[in-house]
């Protein structure tokens, strides 16, 4: 008859238990014998302290710890908080920085007449009679895939009108995670911002270029998630071309159509087409010949309303965003018509042990710059790094290099006269990620770097009434005056 050691091992793993969690209460930097026993945490990577609100099923966050969370840091030279930083301000004629309570809360203008967001709140008043509103939103791999976006631009096409994506690449890495379109294509070279080529031709506005083998083609669906980008009725796509050439394209379930593409050498190329009826749900295009060919995206419309164009690129720190040539540019925005620019940056720059970051102002320094040059008397809001976690011991806490790095987009914000929102404290200030990551369901991925869907639900939602609000306080303004 064999022996049951059931109890034995029961008893033996609640015995280990018990020493594990015993030392983990001992500090950590006690020395025996030569050797110094780090501090332990055994419930460090299942501890989960998140609150919940339920009305809202969202992460509630502990009140903010500005002194802690604001280190002081060789680069931020101007307390946000004395009369010295508004004497200087007032020198160089820099609007004075706003007080930390707005911080995440409001839109913070400066702009050198305080009236940054008045042209793009009039743009999006006349959609009632028939305005066409675009958003241009450069980034990185945060926003990617429209994780965060799409919830904000089908949010606001309910509200404020729209129907359709917007912006969409001719090829993309993160295809099959979109929610908001279906994406298939092939026979496709990519140039970018950030894939060094000796041989790079001048890239679009979304820092890319895309060149067709024989017989490249590309197909969009409207996806059911997202009720807004479902359906367009109007097709775009922009193009050079050193010689005319033909090519074919099919809406929805018609049969195949050919049609020809004027050469386009020096100037920007425009092919579009329109329903005359209801719209369509898919649209695809194939090229046979490819000879001087470069595309450089579409559009999928129905105005009028808003629409946000995505421009992410992963691992975009900003800096390349200077390779776009700005009369190029002007060319797209001739047709575009742009009436805000967002730039997001920082998550690539981020890190840990970050004890200057001079380097990374400087670089963002010319980017705001360029931009503004790109997009002349345009209305520019930086959004700020939001939160990235990391290990440190045994906690997963906020790099250290994040409140440095949204202090100094702030401060370049101010330098250039350009609209700021801090999204770290947007999003909830310290160890958000970490609440988010723990939180059921799982609103960040486990690098504590990146939104899942439904994180980028949350954030995206908070955005749109963001602007909803920051509408709601220009039109009370207007009333006002």
């Amino acid at each position: 008859m064999e022996k049951n050691f059931t109890g034995q091992a029961f008893f033996l793993a609640l015995f280990v238990l018990l020493i594990l969690a015993g030392l983990s209460i001992l500090p950590g930097g006690i020395t025996l014998g030569g050797f110094e026993f780090r501090k332990m945490d055994i419930f460090a990577d299942v501890r989960d302290s998140v609150l919940v609100d339920t009305s809202s099923n969202l992460p509630v966050l502990p009140p903010p710890d500005t002194t802690e969370y604001f280190p002081k840091d060789s680069l931020l030279t101007i307390p946000l908080d004395s009369a010295a930083a508004a004497a200087m301000a007032d020198s160089m004629h820099m609007i004075a920085p706003k007080d930390s309570i707005f911080f995440g809360n409001t839109i913070e203008d400066y702009s050198f007449n305080q009236q940054g967001l008045n042209s793009f709140f009039a743009a999006v008043d006349s959609i009632a009679r028939g305005r066409t509103v675009r958003v241009a939103w450069y980034g990185d791999s945060f926003v990617e895939g429209d994780i965060l976006i799409g919830d904000l631009r089908d949010s606001l096409q309910t509200a404020w009108g729209g129907a359709g994506v917007g912006f969409v690449p001719i090829t993309s890495e993160v295809a099959q995670f979109k929610r908001s379109l279906k994406h298939n294509f092939k026979g496709w070279t990519a140039y970018s911002i950030l894939k060094k080529s000796e041989n790079r031709p001048r890239l679009g506005l979304n820092g890319y270029a895309y060149r067709p083998e024989p017989e490249a083609k590309v197909h969009y669906e409207g996806a059911r998630y997202f009720k807004h980008t479902q359906q367009w009725n109007q097709v775009r796509f922009f193009y050079t071309a050193e010689s005319p050439l033909n090519f074919v394209w099919q809406a929805g379930g018609e049969p195949p159509h050919e049609a020809n593409l004027p050469a386009k050498t020096d100037q920007l190329g425009l092919w579009k087409w329109n329903s005359t009826e209801s719209g369509t749900s898919a649209f695809a295009i194939r090229f046979p010949e490819n000879t001087g060919l470069l595309l450089y995206g579409a559009t999928l419309e129905s105005g009028p309303g808003i629409y946000f164009d995505n421009f992410s690129v992963r691992g975009n720190s900003g800096g390349p965003l200077k390779l776009l040539d700005p009369i190029f540019i002007r060319q797209f925005d001739a047709v575009q018509k742009y009436d805000l620019i967002v730039i997001q940056v920082g998550l690539n720059a981020v890190t840990n042990s970050l004890n200057n970051i001079r380097w990374y102002e400087a670089e963002l320094d010319r980017t705001f710059k360029h931009l503004k040059s790109c997009f002349p008397g345009k209305p520019i809001l930086v959004v700020s790094v939001g939160d990235r976690g990391c290990k440190v011991g045994t906690e997963i806490v906020t790099m250290r290099g994040v409140p440095a790095i949204v202090q100094m987009q702030r401060n370049l914000a101010r330098k250039h006269g350009l609209l700021f929102y801090d999204l770290f404290w947007g999003m909830g200030g310290p160890n958000t990620m970490v609440r988010f990551a723990y939180h059921r369901p799982q609103l960040a991925n486990t690098d504590y770097t990146h939104l899942t869907h439904e994180g980028g639900k949350v954030v995206g939602i908070m955005f749109s009434k963001l602007f909803l609000q920051e509408k709601a306080h220009w039109l009370s303004k207007k009333k006002v005056h």
